[in-house]
């Protein structure tokens, strides 16, 4: 079946560049001597994520304990803080497998008791993690099984990544005073991959969206356009309004996260067009020059792809256009 005979919306993903993006992330963590733990928010497909433990990923890194329930794999980190109502479940799945937990709290520290522990450190995205060597200190006395640090570059550039190393390292002779050894150090995400060795303590990294990449991946340049596995396939559905045309999938198809550096919500394999306006159903699609007929079917590359994938049930798959099967998105709204 070609997979533009595909209902649309539709997700496809092309394995050869899946494959592809696999065996690049896993050679570059070995030229760096660092371990792979992928984030599986991006695919939430336990296919893919034995794909990536077979190339020799150490692990899996999951968000929610939701996600953690229905992956492969006998070690997972939870990256993501947790509440008190998640800690049964996550005593449950320690049973089984190797879990840690990524915490930057004395309150949750304690309320894990017996659970390897990773503190997140903010190095500068902002985001979650303690701001002091003094604050991990406190902290890791909190915990039972104090594994390591844990941190999050996102777009940090290079003085901020320095920036943060420093930190990183000034936290790590903190706890030694304090008699805590850092076994694990944490970090990663696809924009940081490059820069992972401004951070040498760094043991493994987390990134995700390099397994599919997106339209912002390439306006930023960390691949090209051929890298991104993962297409959605659109149809025309209305081009009365002169210089658009209308594609049956808006903000419940793509999500409003706009490609980074551009007011554009995907990219057009071929073809000048852009999205730079979206409703729930609706794709507006400038044209910008070219013309588009009702009923074509449109290739689009997401400009995130993971809340894209996250609004689906299904990934159909295959090679050259040919659709093989599909997998289901086992991961999808588990947000718990």
């Amino acid at each position: 079946m070609n997979a533009l005979e595909l209902d649309t919306p539709a997700l496809y993903v092309d394995l050869d560049a899946l494959e592809r993006n696999i065996a690049r992330m896993q050679a570059r963590c070995r030229e760096m001597k660092v371990g792979l733990r992928p984030h599986i928010k991006t695919h939430k497909t336990p296919e893919i994520a034995r794909m990536q433990l077979a190339a020799g990923a150490i692990g899996l890194t999951v968000a929610k304990a939701g996600e953690a329930e229905v992956m492969p794999g006998d070690d997972l980190l939870i990256g993501y803080p947790l509440t008190k109502e998640k800690y049964a479940r996550v005593r449950e799945l320690a049973k089984t497998r190797r879990i840690t937990v990524a915490v930057d709290s004395v309150a949750i520290a304690q309320g894990l008791p017996g659970i390897n522990t990773l503190i997140e450190v903010d190095i500068g995205a902002g985001r979650c993690g303690v701001q002091t060597p003094e604050e991990a200190v406190a902290v890791a006395q909190a915990c039972t099984n104090f594994q390591g640090l844990f941190y999050y570059p996102a777009w940090l550039d290079e003085n901020e990544f320095k920036a943060g190393g420093a930190k990183v390292a000034a936290t790590i002779e903190a706890l030694k005073r304090a008699g805590f050894e850092t076994k694990i150090v944490s970090g990663g995400s696809t924009p940081g991959v490059v820069k992972t060795p401004i951070i040498p303590q760094t043991t493994e990294i987390r990134p995700g969206t390099y397994i599919f990449n997106d339209a912002t991946c390439v306006t930023m340049g960390l691949c090209a356009e051929d890298d991104c596995a993962l297409r959605v396939l659109t149809t025309v559905v209305s081009t009365s309004v002169p210089g658009q045309c209308i594609i049956d999938g808006g903000s419940k198809t793509f999500t409003y996260d706009a490609t980074k550096g551009a007011p554009n919500y995907g990219r057009f394999p071929g073809r000048g067009w852009t999205m730079p306006r979206m409703t729930e159903e609706h794709g507006h699609v400038a044209l910008n020059g070219g013309s588009a007929k009702v009923g074509e079917k449109v290739w689009v590359i997401p400009s995130h792809v993971c809340p894209a994938v996250n609004l689906q049930d299904e990934l159909w798959y295959g090679r050259h256009g040919q659709v093989e099967g599909k997998w289901v998105i086992a991961a999808r709204g588990k947000i718990r």
